[in-house]
């Protein structure tokens, strides 16, 4: 019976790997949601580039807001109008994403996000701030 229970939480642990997308950040959101780090797509060592938080609506209305290492609001105008963000499940250990896109309004980005077709997923939001290519990752959100 332990050998069954030992087999079954090993087999299922794939289905909740997520790529580590960075160092994790303590900071509480400023507008209620969730705060992620910032990281150089691909690099080798995952260092805090900027903090953001994601604040999400029963409507599926996302908004993410970009801050210094330090919760300051940053200046936006170095990241673009829009921004591509992905909602993705694990399904039979594969990642399935539903893309999706965040326009510049005000002091964040907002966007309708995908129904994800189960629970938890994440949103991954790709960026350039004109100089580095980044990476945010919220995970196992429900």
């Amino acid at each position: 019976m332990k050998v069954l229970l030992v087999l079954t939480v090993l087999l299922g642990l794939p289905v909740f790997a997520h790529d580590d997308h960075g160092p994790k950040v303590n900071d509480g959101g400023k507008y209620g949601g969730v705060v992620a780090a910032a990281v150089i797509e691909g690099a080798a060592k995952k260092e805090v580039i900027y903090k953001a938080e994601l604040v999400r609506s029963e409507d599926r209305t996302v908004r993410l807001y970009l801050f210094d290492k330090h919760m300051k609001l940053v200046d936006y105008s170095k990241f673009g109008k829009s921004i591509s963000a992905n909602v993705e499940v694990m399904k039979g250990g594969k990642a399935i994403n539903s893309p999706f896109t965040l326009t510049l309004e005000g002091n964040h980005f907002k966007g309708i996000a995908p129904k994800p077709s189960k629970h938890p997923f994440n949103i991954d939001v790709m960026l350039s701030d004109g100089t580095n290519k980044l990476l945010i990752g919220f995970t196992n959100l429900d």
